[in-house]
């Protein structure tokens, strides 16, 4: 255990000091950065996933939806390639990623564009010359990509497992070192306990900026309930039997949702953008026959819903409804002044 320990030191060393030589270039001048002419907010995290990104940036365009917002994204294992703008009538989460489709769901209409694009730079310039005004781009998981130049970056730590707590890969889940936390503008510590207390948030600040100067946050996930096929908004019903499919990062908050208020279910977890085959498929069916529903997140439905799962069960496929809170109002006033001052 201890040699293995000790390998996987090392290679997080070599990986990390590629990545150092990497920012170094781009503070330097060797790499260069594509400025847009429309300011860009990014939103992005130091570890491998889990953060409650999508969440977050739904937050965002929520709070900006009267402007011409457009969202850029890379389209995490799509299975299409090339610059795709989303048209929530036509595309599929296999085209364009289950988390671009589900913000397309959310939000689609005239002031609203979904661009997936490998080539965040290519995307700018398409918006750039698009025959429609955009006047904020939101720049999804965009914290490692510095080939584009954002107005505001916007760093996401789980409170489970902040960044100053954790390591590079392999030893770890850091995409870069902790120092990197230097480039933040602003940092938001997500699924906060309700009940986080004022210590324990000036003890994570403190811990921050011993790498950050970033105005710090903190925010946590609020739970509003079921949504069924016709997107009605219901209350989870302790008295059935749920079960539970999801194929994200960290499941465990909704485990501890439903465990706390007393909700029957057995889960089965996949990995994270996972694609559900007939075989995973006909085996959701077959566990769903002693369940009264099946719960999923919005993501994991954006790939379920393009299965035969719905037409295939009795049952209903619920989706879990969640959206982002701040800690107190004071804190998610100032952030919302920081955001739409790009805008004046």
């Amino acid at each position: 255990m201890k040699l293995i320990t000790a390998l996987l030191q090392i290679l997080s060393s070599l990986y990390r000091l590629i990545i150092n030589l990497r920012n170094l270039f781009f503070d330097i001048g060797l790499l260069k950065t594509f400025h847009s002419h429309i300011p860009v907010i990014s939103v992005g995290n130091l570890s491998m996933g889990g953060t409650g990104k999508t969440p977050h940036v739904a937050y965002l365009v929520s709070q900006l939806v009267n402007e011409n917002l457009a969202i850029v994204s890379r389209g995490y294992k799509r299975k299409s390639t090339g610059l795709i703008e989303g048209d929530y009538s036509q595309h599929t989460a296999l085209e364009i990623g289950d988390e671009p489709m589900e913000l397309l769901q959310l939000f689609h209409g005239p002031k609203f564009k979904m661009i997936v694009e490998s080539s965040r730079k290519k995307a700018f310039q398409y918006l750039e010359s698009h025959k429609s005004k955009t006047d904020l781009i939101i720049l999804d998981d965009g914290y490692q990509h510095r080939y584009v130049h954002r107005n505001l970056n916007i760093l996401l730590t789980d409170y489970n497992k902040p960044f100053f707590q954790d390591h590079t890969i392999p030893l770890g889940t850091l995409r870069e070192g902790r120092k990197s936390a230097n480039r933040a503008d602003v940092i938001l510590v997500t699924k906060c306990p309700n009940n986080i207390t004022e210590k324990i948030q000036l003890d994570f600040r403190t811990q921050i900026s011993n790498y950050s100067s970033a105005k710090t946050f903190f925010t946590t996930i609020e739970y509003k309930g079921l949504i069924n096929s016709n997107n009605e908004l219901q209350q989870i019903d302790n008295t059935k039997k749920y079960l539970l499919i999801t194929g994200i990062a960290k499941p465990q908050p909704i485990y501890e949702y439903l465990a706390e208020n007393k909700i029957h279910f057995a889960a089965k977890k996949y990995s994270d953008h996972h694609c559900f085959s007939k075989k995973e498929i006909q085996y959701i069916i077959k566990n769903s026959e002693n369940c009264d529903a099946i719960i999923t997140t919005e993501k994991d439905w954006m790939r379920l819903k393009e299965t035969n799962l719905a037409e295939s069960i009795s049952i209903d496929v619920f989706r879990l409804s969640m959206r982002v809170r701040f800690i107190n109002s004071e804190q998610e006033h100032i952030f919302n002044k920081i955001t739409t001052s790009l805008l004046d």
